[in-house]
């Protein structure tokens, strides 16, 4: 019976987020918030795998402002148990602050699992950094671009995108293992289900709780700048004859090519 580790994170919703009309820069402060697409993916496989072969599924969220509402909509989804960490510090924490606080959480709260899930990246950034970092630190398997996963027999065999087509590997439990949209889709959770999370375990950590400072946080990188691109079209026109018309819109695409180049 796998113990599963699900990291989620809750980001802006992109899809909502409209940029400033002077500054360009995105106005965060007006948009939603919501659990990382991905990561409702990576939740989704791991009650999957419970479904099929026992154990529980933990969710852990970190972040500098995170919302135990949106943490009940894991747990309504199905997960057992979760534990939250919110602190200001982590506003600007990238992949390597994110990873070493979830570590840090499944290292004191959690410390048996077999299989650790993340999303292949985050709604926001992006970054791909969190599940081969999460496997770095526990010394363990890491399986990337994930979308098809088997457990069992003490290891997994998972199908995973490349570049020129699919690659099957496998390897032993305990692992890390990041998944992408096209594994499955999440499942929406009933009212019965949304009433029952209300009385399943959310624990709230402070990073005293797990052995940290705000200075173990840190991040490496630094974002200095975040701008949405302006375009503008040409809006030109051209009349003539379907033959001269198709000369002339092949020169311009040849000649817009070319200089980009």
């Amino acid at each position: 019976m796998p113990d599963v580790v699900v990291c989620v994170k809750q980001t802006v919703d992109v899809y909502q987020l409209k940029p400033h009309p002077e500054t360009l820069a995105p106005q965060i402060g007006q948009a939603q918030w919501k659990n990382s697409d991905f990561d409702l993916n990576a939740l989704e496989e791991a009650l999957r795998i419970r479904e099929k072969h026992g154990g529980k599924v933990y969710v852990v969220s970190a972040g500098h402002d995170v919302k135990p509402l949106l943490v009940r909509e894991c747990l309504a989804m199905g997960a057992d148990e979760a534990f939250v960490l919110s602190d200001p510090s982590l506003e600007k924490a990238d992949g390597s602050a994110t990873a070493k606080v979830l570590s840090s959480i499944i290292k004191a709260k959690i410390p048996r699992w077999d299989l650790i899930l993340c999303g292949e990246a985050s709604l926001d950034q992006n970054s791909y950094q969190t599940g081969p970092r999460l496997a770095e630190i526990f010394n363990v398997p890491h399986v990337s671009y994930v979308t098809k996963l088997e457990v069992g027999g003490g290891g997994i065999k998972a199908w995973r995108a490349v570049e020129d087509g699919v690659e099957v590997v496998s390897c032993n439990l305990p692992a890390v293992v990041t998944v992408g949209l096209e594994i499955n889709t999440p499942r929406l959770p009933s009212l019965l289900m949304i009433r029952a999370a209300q009385r399943k375990p959310l624990n709230e950590l402070k990073l005293s709780d797990v052995g940290l400072t705000s200075n173990d946080v840190m991040p490496k990188a630094e974002t200095v700048e975040i701008k949405a691109l302006k375009t503008e079209r040409k809006k030109q026109k051209f009349e003539g004859k379907p033959e001269e018309l198709a000369e002339r819109l092949a020169e311009l695409i040849i000649s817009n090519v070319g200089g980009r180049r």
